[in-house]
């Protein structure tokens, strides 16, 4: 399509994909603020709450795994329109949903605007002019940073001025404007020319089924304990598919994921840093923060003296949006660092870095939950981590792959990424249980279990950082150049990153 590259303003082009990325970003983070919403709708078993976020994770992942080829197939701005539309019909079944399990529900719709970033990041490359390709890759990346930490404060904001119901009719507001933005800038884009090869719909219903059972089980065994038979069951029964869906990858011939890549140390090593790192340095920061600011300060008791909580700030949901907002500028503007030492030194490097300030920050959680101020010093920490976490590891995997297999392996990573960030959510809602204080119906968050999640996260963040170090002595592939683009003295890049 070489005329359609030069028929529209490339700002009116990228605008109209920032837009529906903003979509994809804001209904990620916009439920996190109900976990903590107060209100006898949602109840307070926060292991059944998470599943509000759970779900959309879990659907993500499946939806990246097979729209991408469904783009090529028949088109990407085709693929994209849909995506938006479902996840539309999504944040609408929740808007009207008469109890928990229909919101839930709805959230698995939405989850598959999980996909719109592969999607349009694949328009990006076919319909902006060469020279803007890669301005407009970055504006789109960066643009999920900002939309997400507005997910945050426009959900906080309605949380405590309006229905809580207003949150999904906002997202549907969004996805309508991207889906009629799509439409009228975004040329039609073409489907291959050849068949890229059938979609691997049974691979993708495995993966998310397997995941979904075994996290049933998981938050299920607070109630149920980890001994009981249905906890057991469960588990076993994920486990069995996990295996099954293993062996139906190393069968068809165009897997959702393909698992021989795993013969590559470096690959390997660079995949797991991504289970870990997903599950520690993004998943657990993604919950436990909206628990220590929202939780109040005391609980107040007619007649008597108010019983004073050992962990909660009592903010609004609007100031805690704000607090999240802080952090994500400050990862948005420090953001060109990671990528200048990934290019300079590897990017296992910076990932040990983002592990080691991660390290930092969730131990310094458990002595600075007191105070506002404390705890804003912790999210500027824990955002720096995830800055250089997460600019680094697409990286870290373009480094031992060769560049025709580069959007192939990245998607498999996203896949496991987003996979992973939905059972830590998942896991999040068992530890923040531990330890609760119940009083009467309410269950409030114990310093036992703000002290779980950030052992767990430190443990994980070790671990991430000792991977990153193995994966960094896989020197043979690595991308690293000087200031002047010279390739540093025994390295050769399997790919230039420009």
């Amino acid at each position: 399509m070489p005329g359609d590259r030069t028929t529209r303003s490339a700002a009116l082009l990228i605008a109209a994909l920032v837009l529906a990325e903003t979509v994809s970003a804001f209904e990620t983070t916009m439920s996190v603020q109900l976990l903590y919403a107060q209100h006898p709708f949602f109840g307070t078993d926060i292991s059944k709450l998470t599943w509000i976020v759970t779900a959309y994770m879990l659907v993500a992942a499946a939806a990246t795994g097979v729209c991408g080829r469904l783009g090529d197939q028949f088109g990407r701005t085709r693929v994209l329109n849909i995506v938006l539309l479902i996840s539309a019909v999504g944040s609408i079944v929740s808007a009207v949903a008469p109890n928990l399990e229909v919101v839930i529900l709805g959230r698995g719709l939405q989850g598959v605007s999980g996909a719109v970033l592969p999607l349009v990041i694949g328009l990006a490359r076919e319909i902006l002019p060469k020279e803007k390709i890669t301005t407009g890759i970055a504006i789109v990346s960066a643009s999920a940073l900002i939309a997400g930490a507005s997910g945050m404060l426009v959900s906080g904001f309605i949380l405590d001025h309006f229905d809580w119901r207003y949150i999904f009719w906002t997202a549907v507001l969004l996805a309508v404007l991207a889906i009629f933005a799509i439409r009228a800038v975004i040329p039609r884009s073409v489907a291959a020319e050849s068949d890229p090869g059938k979609v691997d719909y049974l691979g993708a219903a495995l993966f998310s089924v397997a995941i979904g059972t075994t996290l049933f089980g998981v938050t299920r065994s607070s109630e149920w304990t980890w001994t009981d038979s249905r906890t057991l069951g469960f588990l076993g029964v994920g486990f069995v598919l996990l295996a099954l869906w293993t062996l139906w990858e190393l069968r068809v011939e165009h897997p959702m994921m393909d698992v021989r890549r795993f013969a590559n140390p470096k690959f390997a090593i660079g995949m797991l840093a991504t289970v870990i790192i997903a599950f520690g340095v993004f998943g657990l920061s993604q919950v436990m923060p909206t628990a220590v600011l929202r939780t109040p300060t005391h609980i107040p008791v007619p007649g008597g003296a108010p019983i004073e909580l050992p962990v909660g700030l009592g903010l609004t949901a609007t100031v805690t949006g704000l607090v999240g907002g802080l952090g994500a500028l400050i990862g948005f503007t420090i953001s060109p660092l990671p990528g200048r030492i990934s290019r300079r030194y590897g990017a296992a490097r910076t990932i040990m870095i983002g592990a080691a300030v991660s390290v930092g920050a969730f131990w310094s959680v458990v002595h600075l939950h007191t105070t506002v101020g404390g705890f804003i010093v912790f999210t500027i920490i824990s955002s720096i981590a995830v800055t250089f976490c997460y600019g680094a590891l697409p990286t870290l995997i373009v480094e031992c792959v060769p560049e025709d297999e580069t959007s192939a392996a990245v998607g498999m990573q996203a896949v496991v990424r987003t996979t992973f960030q939905g059972v830590a959510a998942s896991f999040s809602g068992v530890f923040l249980a531990r330890g609760e204080i119940k009083v009467g119906d309410m269950a409030f968050l114990s310093e036992q279990g703000l002290e779980t999640v950030a052992v767990v996260a430190v443990v994980a963040s070790v671990i991430g950082f000792l991977l990153a170090a193995a994966a960094s002595r896989y020197r043979d592939s690595t991308l690293a150049y000087r200031d002047d683009g010279v390739a540093l003295p025994g390295r050769e890049p399997a790919v230039r990153l420009d």
